[in-house]
């Protein structure tokens, strides 16, 4: 290894690399002993003797390029900070965040330069055949690592994205891989049974709580004490019954009703920033979803359902709330649904109830898929026709 001083007075190291021919890179030092530590920190000398250019290279490159040794590892909260700074939910950030994590951790590549990254350690790990990941699934986090490399190109710590060049492997996922699970809306008889459901377990928390309060066997600490766990499980179903018949009428996302405001709701109207795409979206609300929000208690100055808002954007409890609905879907007697299923019943509602002729006749004023589309605040209309059944 040599270091050659250039006319404009900086050294740059000059190497055999194992294909035999010399290699030249910058320090961005014009003094000598300040180029020298540069390149005995990047460990060109050794690398010029053990043969190992390639992937190990382009490491070097990256730690002059940058002038500090990032790694995967110490790149992840300058992407997370990015991240929130553009806006992104923090739900989004978290699952891109904890992607980048699994993949750095599984494929040992934590401590490597985002530029030493190449092609087949995202493709071995995307298409591993281990995985019982789904094609969909596959396609999410292909999606995220490409938004953390794409970030680490916008730094200058790579000059490319590895993952442009990675594509997923059919000849590794089985036949039910491959297959999307059809996502059923609910039927009015099963909306029914389920709202019917939660209204019986309200009315019977409601007796239970006026029986408490006429007792006299219970002092009046036990007494209050009883009644407050009364009223937290009633609230809670509470919620479960707003949301269920929220989301049947307007299509929005459990995230997005658990984190309304009581500003959002104006004069028989729902105006929602969806947290997902952060797009503004009003709703006609019907007389009885109004009045429902009239009966929350006031927890919170600004949220309706504070509690429920930090479970979702709590990494370690987010999936609570999903896994609390499917439970009581199941004591209803309604198998086989999740919540999202509810958007599917909004979209297929509102298309069923659109008078095609009018609609032909007046486009200006009917519900067209470009509207159902805004209705559910879905970026494409393609993604809109999946939900009308």
């Amino acid at each position: 290894m040599k270091l050659i001083k250039t006319k404009q007075g900086v050294y740059h190291a000059s190497f055999k690399a194992n294909n035999g021919q010399r290699r030249t890179i910058t320090t961005k030092q014009t003094d000598l002993t300040q180029a020298k530590a540069v390149a005995k920190a990047a460990h060109i000398a050794e690398l010029e003797q053990a043969g190992q250019v390639g992937r190990l290279t382009q490491q070097v490159v990256g730690r002059i390029t940058t002038g500090v040794n990032k790694t995967i590892l110490k790149a992840l909260p300058p992407f997370k900070q990015w991240m929130e700074a553009r806006g992104r939910s923090p739900k989004t950030t978290e699952n891109v965040i904890i992607t980048v994590q699994s993949w750095a951790r599984e494929m040992q590549v934590e401590s490597f330069h985002p530029s030493a990254i190449t092609e087949t350690h995202i493709a071995s790990w995307i298409n591993d055949e281990t995985k019982e990941r789904k094609r969909a699934s596959r396609l999410v986090v292909l999606g995220h690592l490409h938004t953390f490399f794409g970030y680490c190109a916008s730094q200058g710590w790579t000059n490319r994205d590895p993952s442009q060049a990675v594509a997923i492997d059919f000849s590794v996922l089985s036949h039910e891989q491959k297959e999307s699970v059809p996502r059923e809306p609910f039927s009015p008889a099963e909306l029914d049974q389920l709202t019917g459901y939660l209204q019986s377990q309200l009315n019977d928390l409601k007796k239970d709580i006026r029986r408490v309060e006429d007792s006299t066997e219970y002092s009046a600490m036990v007494k209050d004490l009883k009644i407050q766990r009364l009223n937290k499980q009633h609230f809670d179903l509470f919620f479960w019954l707003f949301a269920v018949r929220c989301s049947a009428e307007t299509g929005l996302r459990l995230s997005d009703i658990a984190g309304l405001e009581w500003r959002c709701f104006e004069a028989g109207k729902l105006v929602v920033w969806q947290e997902k795409t952060n797009q503004r979206i009003t709703h006609k609300v019907s007389p009885v979803l109004e009045e429902m929000v009239t009966l929350v208690p006031a927890s919170s100055h600004n949220r309706i359902f504070p509690e429920q808002h930090a479970i979702v954007h709590d990494v370690k409890r987010r999936a609570l709330l999903s896994v609390t609905f499917k439970r009581i879907c199941e004591r209803a007697g309604v198998m086989d649904k999740s919540f999202h299923s509810l958007r599917h019943s909004a979209a297929t509602n509102k298309n069923k109830a659109t008078d095609k002729e009018a609609l032909a006749k007046k486009l200006a004023e009917s519900l067209s898929l470009a509207e159902i589309k805004q209705l559910l605040g879905h970026r494409q209309e393609r993604t809109t026709k999946k939900y009308i059944h």
